[in-house]
């Protein structure tokens, strides 16, 4: 497994993205599952990466596990990653990133590949420009499991964050498994409600320096220790008091500028949450089935 990380560039530290590349001989990238622009930019070093909408029709989203390093919930349970399955007639919605070979070498050791995951061909459509253009693209499909695990709620904040970074009109996930029969579905249920592992997730991908995930998340877990699932929720776990709300750090797992983007999430709601992100080049205005060519039938 190649090294994790080891194209990080300089000009994520700043906090501040320099002008995109050119696409050159870049490969469009379809991710589906985590990998928003902000958690490849943290994973990758590169803070010029920009997210498309896109979206591959005939496959639906699904999840199959286990998966150990996404078990972030308070009982650390295996849970299930995201893959793409056959589905005619429908839809799989994602967001597209231009990576180098070199970029995508870095993003195989974080995937797993060959074992876990590995790299598939498909045939998407891309919104640029405002003009949805086909376009093939590469995605990571799940390679050693075809059985059902529910996600983590860590996991699912960063599949939403990713998908409604494309799609701000979604609201909810549909969890279906290996044979596209639907599990259940998931809405975020405020910053409030979440769960350690989750919020921390919230907290990371927001930050200027986006961390690297899901393994920043583990190791302030580790640091918490037994107070990761304790009384008073996500918050107090990590001493994010009502009367530190001016300042000051969040006890052992977070810094002050971590806890402060912290104490700003737990002021709002979910939905208000509005995508506004320098992350992403362009958003979907419409749903996938008027967006693009006519839908298959």
């Amino acid at each position: 497994m190649l090294a994790q990380g080891a194209v990080h560039q300089d000009n994520c530290m700043s906090g501040m993205a320099s002008a995109p590349p050119k696409f050159g001989d870049r490969r469009a990238t379809f991710g589906f599952g985590s990998n928003s622009v902000r958690q490849l930019r943290g994973r990758l070093g590169d803070c010029t990466l920009r997210g498309y909408p896109g979206q591959v029709r005939g496959h639906v989203l699904a999840f199959v596990g286990p998966n150990k390093s996404w078990a972030l919930n308070d009982q650390c349970e295996p849970g299930g990653t995201a893959t793409l399955v056959p589905a005619p007639g429908d839809v799989a919605l994602g967001t597209v990133v231009f990576l180098t070979e070199e970029q995508l070498a870095v993003l195989d050791g974080f995937e797993g590949v060959p074992s876990t995951y590995d790299r598939r061909d498909f045939e998407a459509e891309v919104l640029m420009d405002g003009e949805w253009r086909p376009m093939p693209v590469v995605a990571y499909i799940r390679q050693d499991s075809s059985q059902w695990y529910p996600p983590s709620e860590a996991y699912l904040c960063a599949v939403l964050r990713n998908l409604r970074g494309s799609f701000p009109a979604l609201r909810t996930l549909t969890l279906r498994d290996a044979e596209g029969k639907v599990r259940g579905s998931w809405s975020h249920p405020g910053f409030g409600e979440l769960c350690t592992g989750a919020l921390l997730f919230e907290i990371g991908v927001r930050m200027p320096e986006p961390w690297q995930l899901p393994r920043e998340i583990a190791e302030r877990l580790r640091r918490l220790g037994a107070e990761r699932g304790g009384a008073g929720g996500a918050a107090a776990a990590l001493g994010l008091r009502p009367e530190a709300a001016g300042g000051g750090g969040g006890g052992p797992a977070l810094e002050a500028g971590e806890a402060a983007v912290a104490r700003a999430l737990l002021s709002r709601a979910a939905d208000a949450e509005s995508s506004e992100d320098e992350a992403q080049a362009e958003r979907a205005a419409e749903g996938p089935a008027r967006a693009g060519p006519a839908a298959a039938s």
